[in-house]
Formats: structure tokens, C-alpha cells, sequence
């Protein structure tokens, strides 16, 4: 499933700081006096079962609620009651999928459904303190290095190296051309006819 592959496909280190996130996002929303945040203790469980069950390659992760709940020691319910905080603060998602049910008769159920596919998110704001985490610079950032790297590379680049670097195969024989023409033209100094 792309959604899978988009989300929850990502470096270790990413993992780790996702989850460092998480527990700093979760006391940043506790009010003082009460026990949990808005994850919650067995929230932030279930995300680190999660994120260490979500597959490495192609970001699978599809398990029952049950199986969540017997991995963590926890009641179905308080799994259920916490993927649902998880998903109203922007920490996971997921697709109900249904499986036709074969040979069943007309009048009785079609389809069942089974595990759902879950989805990896990230909030804006957790979203920008696992890029401090990671030290990895903003979008603003990246760009403004990548046009100064384009304006360098085009400061000291020659003509063959900008007409090398044409897509268009058309385009790169016209622009040789127009180079050979200028420089039979405008012969190398040093070579002038005398006058």
C-alpha cells in the first residue's frame, strides 16, 4: 500500500525521535494535577508497539487490536480508547478494510472486516521538533542552499558545461553549433590577422 510506504518508511534515528517527541508532546499537554496528557501512558505504549512493529522495507503495519493489547499487557478497550487519541492529536491514522466472505448466501453478511492499515503521522509542531532532533535544516533552508548551489555552480561553470548539461539532445546540438559558429568568428587572442 503506498500510504504505507509514504508514512512509515524511515530511518531508525527518525523512529527515536518520533517517539522522543511524542513524550515531550505528552507532557507539554498535561495539566498540572492530572495524571496523563492528551496520549495518555498507555497512548504513548501503543505508538512505541507501533512504531517498532511497522515494517523497515515497505512500512506494513497492520495488527488487530487485540494483538496491540496483548503485546503491551493492556485491556482491548484501553488500546482502542487510546488509538483514538492518537488519531484526534495527529499522531496515527488508519483504513478500515473489509474481505468478501465466500459462498455466502444472499440474504446473510457479505464481508468482514479485518485489521486495519495504520498510518504513521505527525503533527506540525511534533513534526518540526523531531526536524530539531534530527538537526536536519527546514524546507526554507534546503531550498535557499540549493539555489546558492545552482547560482555557484552556474558562476563557474563553462560554456560547454552549461550546453552538457542541456536535457534536450536537439537543444544541446543547436547550442553547439551556436558555439562553434561564435568562436570560428571570434578567433582565440593572439591569432588576429594583421591588419
Amino acid at each position: 500500500m503506498s500510504l504505507w510506504r509514504t508514512h512509515n518508511t524511515f530511518p531508525k534515528t527518525e523512529h527515536n525521535a518520533r517517539m522522543r517527541a511524542a513524550e515531550a508532546f505528552e507532557h507539554e499537554t498535561k495539566l498540572p494535577g492530572k495524571r496523563n496528557g492528551a496520549l495518555g501512558a498507555i497512548g504513548l505504549e501503543v505508538l512505541r508497539c507501533l512504531l517498532r512493529l511497522r515494517g523497515r522495507k515497505d512500512g506494513r503495519l497492520d495488527p488487530t487490536y487485540q494483538w496491540i493489547a496483548d503485546k503491551i499487557h493492556r485491556s482491548r478497550s484501553a488500546v482502542g480508547e487510546a488509538l483514538d487519541r492518537l488519531k484526534a492529536c495527529g499522531f496515527l491514522d488508519w483504513i478500515r478494510r473489509c474481505v468478501p466472505i465466500e459462498n455466502a448466501e444472499p440474504d446473510e453478511q457479505q464481508s468482514e472486516q479485518i485489521a486495519n492499515a495504520f498510518i504513521l503521522l505527525q503533527p506540525p509542531t511534533v513534526r518540526e521538533c523531531v526536524r530539531r532532533m534530527l538537526r536536519k535544516p527546514s524546507e526554507f533552508v534546503r531550498a535557499v542552499a540549493e539555489k546558492l548551489a545552482r547560482q555557484k555552480k552556474l558562476d563557474t561553470a563553462t560554456v560547454d558545461d552549461v550546453i552538457a548539461e542541456v536535457q534536450s539532445p536537439e537543444l544541446r546540438a543547436i547550442l553547439a553549433r551556436v558555439r562553434a559558429s561564435v568562436d570560428s568568428a571570434n578567433p582565440p587572442s593572439g591569432h588576429t590577422e594583421a591588419l
